[in-house]
C-alpha cells in the first residue's frame, strides 16, 4: 500500500539468504497536505497493531519499531495505546523520528530509527529489515482475520481548489474526476489534477484515471498556483552551487546526472548512480536556477529502461 507498490508476500516471507530480524512499520507522512496514514492511525489503531502482529509472525522478526513523526502526538499517543491494549505485543514499540522531508522514504527511515544504511540499489532486507506502510498492516489484518480483500483504501482528497477536502475511504477503481464529485468538486479554476503530494505526486491529463491500491492523495491545485509557479521557475543556467548536492538525502550528484541525461550520455547518468535517486524533488525545490533536476532524472531512468529492453519502446 505505500508508493512503490512492492509485493508485501515478497517483503514478509522467509528467505535463507537474507533473514529478517527487525520490522519498521512506516507512519510518516511527509508531504504537504497528505494526512490518510494520519486519519488511519488515529481510527484503526487496533487493527493496525494487528497486522503488525501478523506479519512479525511471518517475516520471523523478533523487534518491532513504529515510526511517527513527532508532529503527530495524537497519532504516536493512539498507536502506544493500541500496542498496550494489544497482547502478545511484546517487542513491538513507537519510535518518535524527527519532522522533515522526505521521512517517509524507507531508506531514511531505517537510518533514522536504526542508524543502518541500506545499500545503493539495494533493499532493507538485505540489512535485516522489512519496512511496512501502516495501511499495509492494516490491509494484511482485515485479509487475514476478516478474510477480506483489498477493495478500499483512504485517500486524502486535497488542494486549494477543492470544496470538501478531507479523507475517504475509497473503492479502488473508482475515477479521479467521481472522487472529486463526490468532494463537492472545485471551488475556482482548477490547473492541474495531482496524483500523490506536491514534491512527488504525478499530473493527470485524463479524469477517468482510476484510484489503485497505491494512490494515498489527490491533489487539486488552482490556476493561481500553477501560474506563480511557472513564473517562479523560469530556468537559467546552472551555476554549480552545489545545493542540490547538499539537498540530496541519497548523497547524489543530480546535476550532474541530469547534465548527462540531457547530453544522451546514459552511461555516464548511471556511473552517478541515476537509479537510487528516490525522485523526492528536493534538487528541483533548492536549484537557484530553477532548473528541473528531478525530471531529467525519471527521463533518464525511462531512457535507460528501454535501452534495456526493462519497458517497451
Amino acid at each position: 500500500m505505500g508508493g512503490a507498490g512492492f509485493p508485501t508476500r515478497v517483503k514478509i516471507e522467509p528467505n535463507p539468504q537474507m533473514r529478517k530480524d527487525i520490522l519498521i512499520v512506516n507512519g510518516c507522512e511527509c508531504e504537504p497536505y497528505i494526512t490518510c496514514d494520519y486519519r488511519l492511525m488515529l481510527e484503526r489503531g487496533d487493527q493496525i497493531i494487528a497486522g503488525v502482529k501478523l506479519a512479525r509472525r511471518a517475516s520471523g522478526c523478533s523487534r518491532v519499531f513504529v515510526g511517527i513523526e513527532d508532529n503527530k502526538p495524537e497519532a504516536i499517543e493512539a498507536i502506544s495505546a493500541a500496542i498496550s491494549r494489544s497482547r502478545h505485543s511484546d517487542g513491538i514499540r513507537v519510535v518518535p523520528v524527527k519532522t522533515k522531508y522526505p521521512q517517509g522514504g524507507e531508506r531514511q527511515l531505517v537510518k533514522a530509527i536504526l542508524n543502518r544504511n541500506v545499500p545503493t540499489g539495494g533493499i532493507p532486507p538485505m540489512i535485516g529489515v522489512v519496512v511496512l506502510n501502516v495501511a499495509t498492516a492494516a490491509a494484511i489484518a482485515e485479509a487475514v482475520l476478516a478474510d477480506l480483500p483489498l477493495t478500499h483504501r483512504v485517500v486524502t482528497v486535497t488542494g486549494e481548489a477543492i470544496a470538501k477536502p478531507g479523507n475517504y475511504n475509497v473503492a479502488i477503481g473508482t475515477s479521479v474526476g467521481r472522487l472529486i464529485e463526490f468532494c463537492g468538486g472545485v471551488t475556482q479554476k482548477s490547473a492541474k489534477v495531482v496524483l500523490g503530494g506536491p514534491m512527488m505526486g504525478i499530473a493527470v491529463a485524463d479524469l477517468e484515471t482510476p484510484v489503485t491500491k497505491t494512490t494515498n492523495a489527490i491533489t487539486v491545485l488552482t490556476k493561481e498556483q500553477i501560474g506563480r509557479a511557472k513564473f517562479a521557475r523560469r530556468q537559467t543556467p546552472c551555476i554549480r552551487c552545489g545545493r542540490c548536492l547538499a539537498a540530496c538525502p541519497e548523497n547524489l550528484s543530480p546535476t550532474k546526472i541530469a547534465h548527462a541525461v540531457k547530453s544522451n550520455l546514459l552511461d555516464v547518468a548511471e556511473s552517478y548512480y541515476i537509479n537510487a535517486c528516490t525522485e523526492c524533488g528536493c534538487c528541483s525545490y533548492v536549484c537557484p536556477a530553477k532548473i528541473e533536476l528531478t525530471g531529467y532524472i525519471k527521463t533518464g531512468k525511462i531512457f535507460l529502461a528501454r535501452q534495456k529492453k526493462m519497458i517497451p519502446q
